[in-house]
């Protein structure tokens, strides 16, 4: 499987007039270089490296992004509420907008649209949003694995990492 790590500005398919939309996703939460994390998003709470600082983000880590969601929900059950220290110490308070981030509602990827397998274009049928918490930055990704018809009888799957946002504390 191919890997398409992109940011959200300069993406090929974005310019594409039938864009893909999304209702409903996946959560996902990674940490790095940061303790005593705490996310809380549509009631749902996420503690995560309490007492102790989440290793550094290495080169590998960009291709492990699948570490498992913390459940499906409708796009979007409100803001992110998330509270961590960084690595020296330092803590942190921000309210996270999804959706001012998604506010179109887009699969970020870079398929061209006719290669899709028109009865399910998203395999798994929904996108996994990443929040990142790296130290005093946070990052957003978008996950998703494309279907593509190679012809009638063929299907090919291809995954995008796609960096939605990113902000530094």
């Amino acid at each position: 499987m191919a890997i398409a790590l992109q940011t959200q500005l300069g993406s090929s398919a974005m310019a594409n007039e039938e864009e893909l939309k999304f209702t409903t996703h996946d959560i996902d939460i990674k940490v790095f270089s940061a303790s005593d994390v705490y996310i809380v998003y549509a009631g749902s709470p996420h503690r995560l490296s309490f007492g102790k600082t989440f290793r550094a983000k290495t080169p590998e880590d960009v291709s492990r992004f699948r570490w498992g969601t913390s459940g499906s929900y409708h796009a979007f059950s409100g803001p992110v509420e998330m509270e961590w220290r960084s690595q020296d110490g330092t803590p942190f308070k921000y309210s996270l907008d999804l959706d001012e981030i998604f506010k179109d509602r887009k699969i970020l990827h870079t398929e061209e649209l006719s290669k899709l397998y028109k009865s399910e274009p998203v395999y798994g049928g929904k996108p996994n949003i990443i929040i990142e918490v790296n130290d005093r930055t946070v990052n957003v990704y978008m996950f998703v694995t494309m279907r593509l018809e190679k012809d009638e009888q063929t299907r090919e799957h291809r995954d995008h990492l796609t960096l939605a946002f990113s902000k530094t504390f």
